[in-house]
């Protein structure tokens, strides 16, 4: 059973092998849940009150012993609940941190596929219009799933796409969204590299192992980067 999901909620390996002990194994006390996890018993109770505050367990006391046991697995979905709501309490106060700010540009690196599903779900939260310099199919071949999510959000969202393309690769980008534009340049005029303008940022996603995502938050730079993108699209041929 791929235990991650649970770690990402905040829960350490040994609070997912108590909570998956008590789920097998039904009412027990601290002693078989030592027993059955491998965790010394000291530590095992420090781990049961965390879990005991988090509604992931209760317990019940039988002479004088008290026994502990599993909450439902829909209970985490509660827990999830919660987290969100007390977060959303304290979002407008971060907003403000961030907006009090004064650094002018900000540059952030992300890396692996999971970075780069992070700055196309950016770019969905924008729901503005995106024009893209030098793409390649790259995404198609690289996470094949989430780019055809991405590419039925971004109708829905009313965003339009304007694409830039190497003119080798002409008919070979086969997924665009429904109201997306595609034009064509030489080879030589665009780098390996490809570029996203949206709103005031700019993404560059480089190719190369582990794979690379810098996303700008500048409108200057954004609007630099979308004038070079307009010059090329007058050149550039359907």
């Amino acid at each position: 059973m791929d235990t991650a999901p649970l770690q990402r909620l905040g829960l350490q390996e040994s609070d997912v092998k108590i909570y998956l002990s008590l789920l097998s194994h039904g009412l027990s006390t601290a002693t078989q849940i030592s027993q059955y996890t491998g965790l010394n018993r000291s530590h095992t109770y420090d781990k049961l009150d965390l879990l005991l505050e988090k509604g992931l367990i209760s317990f019940v006391i039988k002479n004088n012993v008290k026994y502990f046991q599993a909450s439902a697995p829909e209970k985490i979905l509660d827990y999830i609940s919660e987290m969100q709501k007390d977060i959303q309490i304290i979002i407008p106060d971060l907003a403000k941190l961030q907006r009090s700010n004064k650094t002018k540009t900000i540059v952030e690196l992300y890396q692996g596929k999971e970075g780069m599903k992070t700055v196309f779900k950016d770019i969905l939260r924008e729901k503005k219009d995106y024009f893209v310099l030098g793409e390649e199919g790259k995404f198609q071949e690289i996470l094949p799933v989430f780019i055809q999510q991405f590419l039925r959000d971004v109708p829905r969202l009313g965003m339009k796409e304007h694409l830039l393309s190497k003119e080798s690769k002409r008919g070979s980008i086969a997924m665009t969204p429904k109201n997306s534009r595609i034009k064509y340049l030489p080879d030589e005029i665009l780098s390996p590299s490809m570029s996203v303008i949206y709103g005031n940022k700019t993404a560059v996603f480089i190719w190369s192992d582990p794979l690379f995502a810098i996303l700008i938050k500048d409108k200057d730079v954004a609007r630099s980067f979308k004038s070079y993108f307009d010059v090329l699209w007058r050149i550039a041929k359907t």
